[in-house]
């Protein structure tokens, strides 16, 4: 069935469906509405992050500018009666179904991962299935997918709320945020801390318990737990600890099915724990079992897996997101930066000389990481690249990791234990010899966030990286999101270029054509 449209309205909405040229779009609404986090429901269980009635309808008379066909059906999770009540003025014809949270999940892993069979792990946060609220779910895809049974245990939610103490993380933009902002970054932070032996018990019995309770732990371990009370060694070991016993738990729920499976999918936010994922592929790579994690196995995923349910075997690209929305006003931002054509070797050359480059092209990524739609990238063989990074062009905190890019067939050169990486899924260590020449890549634990490509994945990454090989250089850039704090990945040239003026970035780059900073 083709004529349908997906719709997950929570905190990382998205809505997927078939465009007017039969193409597959997954469309993130904080891309749309500039907002990180946002909802499509006005209101939905009591929160609201920023959505309203106005973008709300910007947002659906965009969708149905992009079909041409009447819609059918209409599958959903997390959207109020008044939110159904909107659609149908847009969609006056539709039939609306109702789909589980980790249903959704496990679909939009199962049906990407091209396993016959596999052992499907849905960790997060909490979601809607139905008439409940969960946290965990295990299933078994077998042509279909099929529940097998439900862990009490909330993980996402215990992980994500050990941020709340440790003053070097930044909290959201409201309340509502701050669960999400934190388990990636207390994830960063970790690298910093030691595994405190005498805090496994009370950390573990914080994430067996149902309230999750900060005080309970905070008095058990002796420390003051409150709201940004935990500094420096004591925050980065709590962080370190809690990522032991979140690996050691996931690790028992997973143990049972390790002889008898041999694919796995993580999906849900916590599939985006890159040190997890790295030790499981370990793991599994040593009984010559495989792991398929998507590019967006968190909530920004569950439109496209309430889709796939529909339609299995829909071709689904990673550059399946927003087209540039304000392509419009190409010639006119062309001719007021001055912009030229650029190609590969000049684009290195600026590399070379220290220059930090944002990069947009085509359609964006779908899922939480840049993959080269939507990029910074620089040179990381220069030392201070990571502070200026952080601290004068993402305004973020200081021990945020980035991200190396490099040829699928260098991988093994520049990193042990490395595994092809299309969407950044692990972190692999660098190789000793290669840690001082790529510092601003190489976290304080030696791990690095790799992405891998091949010239068909992404020929503007590959094509550079070969650059840099035929120079002698070593063929490996850094890759993160074109952002800054606290905003979405962008979808306009509007912003790539307030970020361009507004920051310390030296250059853009949108199709291949130059932009310069303008000197003020």
């Amino acid at each position: 069935m083709n004529n349908i449209i997906s719709i997950y309205g929570s905190h990382d909405a998205s809505v997927t469906f078939l465009d007017s040229n039969n193409k597959l779009k997954v469309l993130e609404y904080e891309r749309f509405v500039r907002n990180r986090y946002a909802m499509f429901s006005e209101r939905f269980d009591g929160r609201s992050l920023g959505s309203n009635d106005k973008d709300r309808r910007k947002f659906l008379s965009y969708i149905k500018s992009q079909i041409n066909y009447e819609v059918e059906k209409i599958v959903y999770n997390e959207l109020s009666n008044l939110d159904l009540q909107l659609i149908t003025e847009y969609f006056p014809n539709a039939k609306f179904e109702l789909c589980g949270h980790h249903l959704a999940h496990a679909a939009s892993g199962y049906y990407l991962s091209g396993f016959d069979k596999a052992l499907i792990l849905s960790i997060d946060g909490g979601g809607q299935d139905y008439n409940e609220v969960s946290f965990t779910k295990i299933f078994k895809g077998d042509k279909s997918i099929i529940p097998l049974t439900i862990p009490s245990i909330n993980l996402g939610g215990a992980y994500g709320k050990i941020g709340c103490p440790i003053s070097e993380i930044k909290p959201g933009p409201d309340s509502n945020t701050d669960s999400l902002v934190y388990a990636g970054k207390v994830m960063g932070l970790c690298a910093y801390g030691n595994v405190r032996n005498e805090w496994l018990e009370f950390m573990a019995n914080y994430y067996n318990s149902p309230d999750l309770s900060l005080d309970i732990l905070g008095n058990v371990m002796g420390l003051d737990l409150n709201f940004n009370s935990l500094k420096e060694q004591l925050s980065y070991d709590l962080a370190a600890t809690s990522q032991y016993v979140f690996e050691q738990f996931v690790l028992e729920i997973l143990k049972p099915y390790i002889n008898e499976y041999d694919n796995f999918i993580l999906v849900g936010g916590c599939a985006l724990n890159v040190l997890f994922n790295q030790r499981f592929k370990k793991l599994l790579d040593k009984k010559n079992k495989n792991l398929y994690i998507p590019s967006n196995p968190n909530d920004c995923g569950l439109s496209l897996g309430q889709y796939l349910i529909h339609n299995p075997n829909v071709d689904v690209n990673v550059y399946s997101g927003f087209d540039i929305l304000d392509r419009d006003k190409f010639e006119y931002y062309k001719d007021k930066y001055h912009a030229h054509k650029i190609d590969t070797q000049e684009i290195v050359a600026l590399l070379k000389e220290g220059k930090i480059i944002g990069l947009v092209e085509g359609y964006s990524e779908i899922g939480p990481r840049a993959l080269g739609n939507r990029s910074i990238i620089c040179d990381p063989s220069f030392p201070n690249m990571k502070d200026t990074l952080n601290a004068k062009v993402k305004f973020r905190e200081w021990f945020r990791p980035f991200a190396p890019v490099c040829r699928l067939e260098d991988k093994d050169i520049f990193f042990d234990d490395a595994y092809e990486s299309e969407f950044m899924s692990y972190a692999p260590n660098v190789k000793e010899q290669y840690k001082q020449q790529l510092k601003t890549i190489t976290h304080e634990d030696g791990t690095a966030r790799l992405q891998t490509v091949t010239k068909d994945q992404h020929s503007t990454f590959y094509n550079i990286l070969s650059e840099l090989d035929k120079l002698g250089e070593i063929p490996v850039i850094l890759n993160t999101s074109f952002n800054i704090k606290g905003r979405p990945i962008l979808t306009t040239i509007e912003d790539a270029l307030y970020c361009l003026d507004n920051t310390q970035m030296d250059y853009v780059i949108i199709e291949d054509w130059l932009f310069k900073r303008k000197i003020k």
